[in-house]
């Protein structure tokens, strides 16, 4: 729990940062709702797209954003930005066929971005999805 604690307090640090620098001093909404979650200013982050939610909670080491923090953040996968975009790899990238999904139940989106392959991984759960992961494949 403590290098969980250690990485988000990095994260924290490097958003005020990135805050204390920006041009524009204004998120667009699925970025605030990230840094609201990211603060604890929320329990969850919830996004909207035509309708369905999808949803980030803290989750465990195995899946939610405990796990992104963990096993993809600062690992030369994700940088802090990557993080604070996280629903524009759903929002923007393209829903992929069973391709390296070892959990066929699970629906995975990938977008390029800046010579990256970022993916995201939902479990689909009624009328939103639940976000298991994301990384950066190399």
């Amino acid at each position: 729990m403590s290098k969980y604690n250690n990485l988000l307090e990095k994260l924290r640090k490097e958003i005020q940062t990135i805050e204390s620098i920006k041009k524009k001093k204004k998120w667009k909404t699925h970025q605030k709702i990230m840094i609201d979650f990211i603060f604890g200013s929320n329990e969850k982050a919830i996004f909207e797209k035509n309708g369905h939610e999808i949803v980030l909670s803290r989750g465990d080491e195995n899946k939610g954003f405990m796990h992104i923090l963990l096993r993809h953040y600062k690992s030369s996968d994700l940088e802090t930005i990557d993080i604070i975009n996280i629903f524009e790899i759903y929002f923007r990238g393209i829903k992929l066929e069973n391709d390296g999904v070892s959990n066929q139940h699970l629906i995975v989106y990938m977008k390029l971005g800046n010579q990256k392959e970022f993916r995201l991984v939902l479990n689909p759960v009624a009328d939103f999805s639940w976000i298991i992961t994301a990384y950066r494949k190399n």
